[in-house]
């Protein structure tokens, strides 16, 4: 059971998102009170599959970037405005991971038809609704980044998250997914380290490096750099295990034997160590910050159902 103070970090990252969207999809074009303007029920409801891309997840990586601000900043939730610097950072974070999940799930990539325990956007709604949502949430996501006040800042961080998904890394994982769910005989560990690496890895380091960047305190990237490898593997291995170990009114998605995952390679007792020493390596790395809720956050990686 998640404790109380991660549903505090969630629904306010939540409302700050609602908050954002919701003035964001106020009809201001100039054509609203003309002749030619009408309404459009399919608008409407594209308006809510946008609401329902996004509410579900468990707002990990922005919790994350949260909790690392606040401790190095000295700030508790309550100092923190829904407008505040790092709050448009972990909505931009949030938004991209948002999206690349309904990109994921799409009939032409992984055919995913459930995600915690929910129909997948284009299941809910449909793929023409879906890839809509994947578009507006990616450029959504860089517009608020815009909008935060230091221009030196946001241009880092906009660089930052766009290499996260750009031909280098989201994009060819992505591709060498498809290549690999085709030819999966040439799959090898090395090649399938090197694909979650560039598919998923890049966008856990900007959501964890983000908040270094706010804070302008250069010298502790390397450090957490060094953290974001280590928990965004612990969670591919974890996901991996889930797939084989519980069935999908247990996880809330869609599960099946891989033979693209780490359990394949390694059989389930290698692969439970291997998730082990990633935990305590993550651990060690922030022993420091004497933070129980990062340590939460580490051990409920290693831990979680779904």
């Amino acid at each position: 059971m998640l404790p109380i103070w991660y549903w505090k970090y969630k629904d306010f990252i939540e409302n700050s998102s609602n908050k954002y969207l919701d003035n964001y999809l106020k009809d201001n074009t100039p054509w609203k009170k003309s002749s030619w303007g009408i309404t459009n029920p399919w608008l409407e409801r594209f308006k809510d599959a946008i609401f329902y891309a996004i509410w579900w997840w468990k707002k990990l990586r922005a919790i994350l970037a949260l909790e690392f601000y606040l401790i190095l900043s000295w700030k508790s939730l309550d100092k923190i405005k829904y407008d505040d610097d790092i709050m448009k950072f972990c909505l931009a974070v949030e938004l991209i991971h948002a999206y690349s999940l309904v990109h994921d799930d799409l009939p032409c990539m992984d055919n995913d038809e459930l995600r915690r325990w929910q129909p997948t956007v284009w299941k809910k709604y449909s793929e023409y609704e879906a890839i809509l949502i994947w578009d507006l949430l990616n450029t959504i996501s860089f517009e608020i980044l815009s909008e935060i006040s230091d221009s030196e800042l946001w241009m880092k961080l906009i660089k930052m998250l766009s290499n996260s998904v750009w031909f280098h890394w989201m994009v060819w994982g992505q591709v060498d997914d498809m290549y690999f769910e085709k030819n999966n005989d040439k799959l090898t560990l090395d090649s399938l380290l090197l694909l979650h690496y560039k598919k998923t890895w890049a966008l856990i380091k900007a959501s964890i490096l983000g908040w270094v960047i706010l804070s302008k305190d250069i010298k502790l990237i390397d450090r957490f750099k060094n953290f974001g490898e280590k928990i965004w593997l612990a969670f591919q291995v974890k996901d991996d295990l889930l797939d084989i170990e519980w069935n999908s009114e247990e996880t809330g998605k869609s599960v099946w034997w891989e033979k693209k995952g780490f359990v394949y390679f390694k059989w389930v007792e290698a692969t439970k160590l291997k998730l082990k020493n990633l935990i305590n390596d993550s651990l060690e790395l922030i022993t420091d910050l004497k933070s129980e809720k990062l340590n939460f956050i580490v051990h409920y990686i290693q831990d979680r159902k779904s």
